[in-house]
């Protein structure tokens, strides 16, 4: 049986707004050696997955500063400290980053993205029967073009990489594991 480690220090290294990383001193419960780790904190966020009622998606082109370039995503972000849950902040991203609202926003799914250094958890959200309530208000960092995609053309994108960020591959793993 595999058993949680214990934690003997840990200590704040680099403030970088959007998430910190720290150092732990932490110990085997094997064989209770201690040795030093990095961990990165970084807050929760949300990706949402709308679609129209006419089987369509929308969904975000947007630069990404990790892979310099451009990405096909679905619309989403960190959840702010004002959000009272993953699905008020799928709804608040979702408008700001498309200008597109749903009359119901349901959680389909979650993950740990890379629990081996990284503290946070990602939820994904469905939105059905969306419809374009207003102009898109990104955030100053951001630049987006929306698009709107057939649904059922979305697993051939992903077989030939036009998705390739793999939170929105999850997404809608989950999506379509459910509604087959």
């Amino acid at each position: 049986m595999i058993l949680e480690w214990k934690i003997l220090e840990r200590k704040p290294l680099e403030d970088h707004r959007i998430f910190k990383i720290h150092t732990k001193i932490v110990q085997s419960p094997r064989t209770g050696a201690a040795m030093e780790v990095k961990a990165i904190s970084f807050s929760d966020w949300v990706m949402t997955l709308p679609l129209t009622a006419d089987g369509r998606v929308v969904m975000v082109r947007q630069y990404r500063h990790g892979i310099e370039g451009v990405s096909l995503e679905l619309p989403g972000g960190l959840i702010d400290p004002g959000d009272t849950s993953p699905e008020a902040a799928g709804k608040r991203e979702l408008k700001e980053e498309t200008g597109y609202e749903a009359p119901e926003y349901i959680l389909i799914g979650s993950c740990f993205p890379q629990p081996a250094v990284l503290d946070n958890r990602g939820f994904f959200i469905l939105a059905g029967n969306v419809h374009l309530t207003c102009e898109p208000q990104p955030d100053h960092g951001e630049d987006i073009e929306v698009v709107l995609l057939p649904l059922d053309e979305i697993p051939r994108m992903i077989e030939n990489g036009e998705i390739s960020n793999g939170m929105v591959q999850l997404a809608f793993y989950k999506y379509f594991m459910n509604h087959k």
